[in-house]
């Protein structure tokens, strides 16, 4: 981790594919990391699991990881599609059911001797490159967050970032930093994840001691938002966005999953614009990628004042 303040964007499951990392990083992220992915799916060829860690974005950029079984989690980041990212992401924070109930994502704040384990295991099999883990405040309060930080510190994570929810709370209520001074005091760099969207709240971030953060939701079609954050000019161009995304997902993707996958980036891309919902729900029944597109085109042809955001 260096010295300045690092924006990242936020591995989130379905949005953070290579195309959205790679439009982030032109606009100035520091730091992207992938989707998460099964480190036991990937020791077992999957392909599709395989294939989500196809990556163009410039370094840094980590690979997120989770699993519980310490063998099968070194194993994986020794895979070639892992070795290309710069460094290692582990999920010890995910509130989805059937994460949890594998005893996988935030399961394992429960067992921090396990996740101790899975943590050192990453570290010994990645030899030089970075680890980091990714975690909230509790299951249902904050009690054990300051212990289970330094349990992350003293197993060789080289930095953490903290969803400042508990797993309880889901995605909803407010993010609470409260305990972010304290954190911020243990000898490992933290970033803070929760709700964050403004330069103003990076700087509050930055004064309550974080070493950077991470930005999920809000960055929802607003990749230039990381230009904002830092106060840089920027000129983004929605409908070159979305077909820049697409084409870029094509690489990898045929056409048919390509507007499945584009179908709700561009509802993110279109959100809060006039008339945005209508052609949205367009999209949404459209059946192929050159439909899509065409539904783009006529709508930023009829308002084309929307097209362009400058900062």
């Amino acid at each position: 981790m260096s010295d300045k303040f690092v924006t990242t964007l936020a591995p989130m499951a379905g949005y953070t594919d290579f195309a959205y990392r790679t439009i982030c990083k032109d606009f100035g992220a520091d730091l992207t990391v992938t989707e998460m992915v099964s480190s036991k799916a990937l020791v077992m060829g999957n392909e599709l699991s395989r294939r989500m860690l196809f990556r163009e974005e410039t370094s840094p950029a980590f690979c997120q990881i989770f699993g519980h079984e310490p063998d099968i989690m070194a194993e994986s980041v020794q895979i070639p599609e892992v070795m290309n990212y710069d460094g290692v992401d582990i999920n010890m924070g995910c509130p989805v059911r059937k994460i949890v109930s594998n005893g996988d994502g935030s399961a394992l704040f429960e067992n921090p001797r396990l996740a101790s384990q899975c943590i050192s295991a990453v570290k010994l099999a990645l030899k030089n490159k970075p680890v980091s883990v990714k975690f909230r405040l509790g299951i249902s309060d904050s009690d054990g967050a300051v212990d289970f930080a330094k349990m992350c510190r003293d197993s060789g994570a080289d930095f953490v970032t903290v969803h400042f929810r508990t797993r309880k709370q889901m995605y909803s209520g407010d993010a609470d930093f409260t305990l972010l001074p304290k954190l911020s005091q243990l000898g490992i760099p933290i970033i803070a994840n929760g709700d964050i969207s403004t330069k103003q709240q990076c700087e509050k971030m930055r004064e309550m001691g974080a070493s950077g953060v991470a930005v999920g939701r809000a960055a929802f079609g607003r990749p230039y938002i990381f230009s904002e954050l830092k106060d840089k000019r920027f000129e983004f161009d929605a409908l070159d966005a979305i077909e820049s995304h697409a084409k870029l997902l094509c690489k990898i993707f045929n056409e048919r999953v390509v507007a499945n996958e584009m179908k709700k980036h561009i509802a993110c891309y279109l959100k809060g614009k006039r008339n945005g919902k209508s052609v949205t729900v367009e999209v949404m029944n459209a059946h192929d990628l050159d439909e899509i597109t065409a539904l783009c085109r006529n709508f930023f042809q009829t308002y084309p004042q929307l097209r362009r955001t400058i900062g």
